[in-house]
């Protein structure tokens, strides 16, 4: 059954260019995946999830498949113990290079040694290692209602695989997944109204409109988690090159026409 719901769009250039997406992939197919691996590329990339919920180390999800109500997916990642959480935090607090990274949208390579020290993957892994008696433990607790058995089926696979895409453009959700906000350990200082400033707004905007006007949503980039058709870079193009000749013609005195005209489609045989 299809479903117009959250789309891949990167998998291929995130896979090859990026080195904890990379990892990402090789943690799943070191699950001997076989067929799966296609089976939910393919749900990722059609639209099949339909929603996708990340808070910290949990994520539910539903993927439509062939029944008319869709699959009920939840994964939970084992994170770090509050102990862990305190030494990895005097870690990165020790090293601002790290952290400043990070809110870079880069992870560096350090931080699978240090979370690897707090008896934490970083990476999807396999069985815990457990005390005789105790019940067994892994490493990402997956759930799914289908009639599948296997572990991870493929509307598990699907999530997973957007999950890269998100890690892709935001390491951070990595280290969330592990229990490790970093936006909650490094919180932005608040700002006064009275100071005339708004947070995250510099004090001069370029208002010029020369040039590319869509030179900026090009460094976008894909977005995780779109749900349109055409790939968000080209829907935001769009939307900038408008906007720019809107603008444009708003600095002089004329009556703006805010309606857009889709080109017309060329009828077989014209």
């Amino acid at each position: 059954m299809a479903a117009h719901g959250i789309r891949a769009q990167g998998l291929r250039s995130s896979m090859s260019s990026i080195w904890w997406a990379k990892r990402w992939i090789k943690s799943l197919e070191a699950m001997r995946l076989g067929a799966r691996l296609g089976r939910g590329k393919q749900y990722a990339i059609s639209g099949q999830v339909t929603s996708l919920s990340i808070r910290g180390p949990e994520v539910t999800a539903e993927v439509q498949g062939s029944r008319k109500d869709p699959y009920r997916v939840s994964l939970l990642f084992n994170s770090l113990s509050d102990e862990g959480y305190a030494n990895v935090a005097k870690k990165l607090n020790a090293n601002p290079m790290l952290a400043g990274r990070l809110f870079a949208n880069d992870l560096p390579v350090e931080m699978e040694e240090i979370f690897k020290a707090e008896d934490t993957a970083l990476f999807p892994a396999g069985k815990l290692p457990s005390k005789e008696g105790e019940k067994p433990r892994f490493d990402v607790t997956m759930s799914c209602n289908c009639p599948d058995w296997s572990r991870p089926c493929k509307h598990i696979v699907s999530i997973m695989l957007l999950l890269c895409e998100e890690i892709a453009a935001r390491p951070s959700t990595l280290l969330a997944l592990r229990g490790l906000d970093i936006d909650e350990l490094y919180p932005l200082p608040e700002t006064r109204e009275s100071d005339g400033l708004v947070s995250g707004l510099p004090d001069v905007v370029d208002t010029s409109l020369e040039g590319r006007p869509d030179a900026l949503a090009k460094r976008l980039g894909s977005v995780p988690f779109w749900r349109g058709e055409r790939r968000f870079v080209d829907s935001l193009s769009s939307i900038f090159t408008r906007s720019a000749k809107t603008a444009k013609e708003a600095l002089v005195p004329a009556s703006i026409d805010l309606r857009y005209d889709y080109p017309s489609q060329t009828r077989r045989g014209e």
